[in-house]
């Protein structure tokens, strides 16, 4: 009975994918946990009471911080948000992935902007010159290797 039922199930067919295709696959899950980290860093930085940022920083580090502009704010929203639907969109195989990319390396370059207008790298230190310029290297890559997938034909138009 069970050779009878086996026989008579449609064969799926197999496809095979190619190594660029599971390269993008692991990109992807890089990037969508990339932008989860990034939006949790938001969040938590959103969520911390000037008590437990006096512990962490000096005087001027915890001025500086405090005195963030709104514009900055939206500025690492716009990363945070624009990294993480840019990699849903990669996980999906969809063009827009390159244009959440570009607006998450937009913000990324604002937020650099204002760390150099205020001297927030002085102020800061080599933490904060390190994160930006990770922050910067990572968007120019996810904005490049998106780009360059919708080139070969990876990712579809919406």
């Amino acid at each position: 009975m069970s050779d009878i039922s086996v026989a008579m199930e449609p064969k799926r067919p197999v496809v095979k994918r190619s190594a660029d295709d599971r390269m993008l696959g692991v990109m992807a899950a890089f990037a969508v946990t990339w932008g989860l980290l990034c939006l949790i860093m938001f969040a938590l930085s959103l969520m911390a009471d000037p008590e437990t940022m006096a512990k962490q920083y000096t005087a001027e580090q915890l001025a500086y911080v405090i005195a963030t502009p709104a514009w900055v704010m939206f500025a690492k929203a716009m990363t945070a948000i624009g990294v993480l639907c840019g990699a849903v969109y990669l996980l999906l195989r969809k063009q827009s992935a390159y244009t959440w990319f570009m607006i998450a390396l937009f913000g990324t370059l604002l937020t650099m902007l204002d760390s150099i207008l205020r001297h927030g790298y002085e102020t800061m230190g080599g933490m904060m010159s390190g994160v930006n310029i990770g922050m910067v290297i990572v968007c120019i890559f996810l904005f490049w290797a998106s780009h360059s997938a919708f080139q070969e034909g990876q990712l579809s138009p919406e």
